[in-house]
């Protein structure tokens, strides 16, 4: 058996990555301000928007990361609950929810290129985690991997496996 991956596995690296290019696109939005407000919607209109997908994102994290400690420590392979809308929930709740929700009320379009990127870097640092669980859990896995979606929770997208 391959030696066990981190419980954090890939997350530390996409922190940083993450953490680092969001702070680059404040700190141009900053400088450059108010040449990347969004103004074609009302402020109210994304002050709920931005709040609404904050809310939404903080639980899926918080039963992402229970259920990924859980599982690590019971050497499991989880695909029921919220493993059911995407195999990667805990690193989808700030892709697709939290870091939107944050960048919406901050206020710049050119913040809406973080969750991009990140999206991105996770697509790629992800492989990782997955080449793992394969090793580990093999078809049961593989099966799990054909029939959920990598990041985009079933209902907001359906994306390539």
């Amino acid at each position: 058996m391959k030696e066990k991956m981190s419980r954090w596995g890939i997350g530390p690296i996409f922190v940083s990555l993450s953490v680092g290019y969001g702070m680059l696109m404040f700190a141009i939005s900053c400088y450059f301000q108010p040449f990347f407000r969004i103004e074609f919607v009302p402020n109210r209109l994304m002050s709920v928007l931005g709040i609404s997908m904050i809310v939404i994102g903080v639980p899926f994290f918080i039963i992402s990361v229970k259920t990924v400690m859980r599982a690590y420590n019971a050497e499991k392979l989880v695909t029921d609950g919220i493993f059911r809308c995407c195999r990667h929930p805990l690193y989808a709740s700030w892709v697709v929810f939290i870091v939107p929700g944050i960048v919406l009320l901050v206020n710049t379009w050119i913040g809406l290129t973080t969750p991009i990127f990140m999206y991105f870097i996770l697509r790629k640092l992800v492989k990782k985690e997955e080449i793992y669980l394969e090793s580990v859990f093999g078809s049961e896995y593989l099966d799990y991997k054909r029939k959920v979606p990598c990041i985009f929770p079933y209902g907001l997208m359906k994306q390539k496996r």
